[in-house]
């Protein structure tokens, strides 16, 4: 079977601005479960034989396991898809992930909320730290172009934490443009999916 088509500049292309934007609505309607769930008193529950004391929201309902799934479907194309055009989702949805979520915490105050907030900093620092050491221009631009070649990197590369193989030596050195389309298509999907999930949460 001729899988050429995969490798194409407009399934790259494509799969960056989907997998990017699958991932931030994700997280945004996750973000506003965790918010709902807080202003509850960090606890609710639905369905079931015995008497709830707080039932949650149906938009909590609906939404806690969409966003989840959601949100490891968005990886999946980008890894499979993207083939390394624009900014790594596989560097960024780990930190996006714990580091937002703090923020529910820290908004619930109190010391077991502060508590968790802290270990979710943590959780999701520690990962890109490592990340962008490994290289910073690969998190934030990629590591090809949308044609497929690869990046050749002035300060050379290291595998990092998300990497499923070693660095590939490329050739081309990456100039503003790449730069520019690597950053824009994931950025301004995301922004349209993080929109979409506070209209969609909201108007639930």
């Amino acid at each position: 079977m001729n899988n050429t088509w995969v490798r194409t500049p407009l399934v790259r292309v494509a799969a960056a601005a989907v997998s990017w934007f699958g991932f931030a609505l994700a997280f945004g309607l996750l973000y506003q479960v965790a918010l709902a769930v807080i202003a509850l008193g960090g606890y609710c529950a639905s369905g079931g034989p015995y008497e709830i004391a707080v039932e949650c929201p149906e938009n909590v309902v609906a939404f806690a396991p969409l966003s989840i799934f959601g949100g490891l479907i968005a990886v999946g194309i980008g890894v499979f898809f993207s083939n390394g055009f624009g900014a790594q989702l596989t560097a960024w949805a780990w930190a996006i992930l714990f580091i937002g979520l703090a923020v529910p915490f820290a908004i619930g105050g109190g010391i077991s909320n502060w508590f968790v907030c802290v270990l979710f900093v943590l959780m999701g620092a520690v990962p890109l730290v490592l990340e962008l050491r490994a290289n910073a221009a690969r998190a934030f631009i990629g590591s090809r172009t949308a044609r497929g070649d690869a990046f050749a990197f002035a300060n050379g590369e290291r595998r990092s934490l998300m990497s499923m193989g070693a660095p590939v030596e490329g050739t081309v050195t990456p100039n503003a443009g790449h730069a520019l389309a690597g950053f824009l298509v994931p950025a301004v999907s995301a922004a349209l999916g993080v929109l979409l999930a506070l209209s969609w949460f909201s108007a639930s």
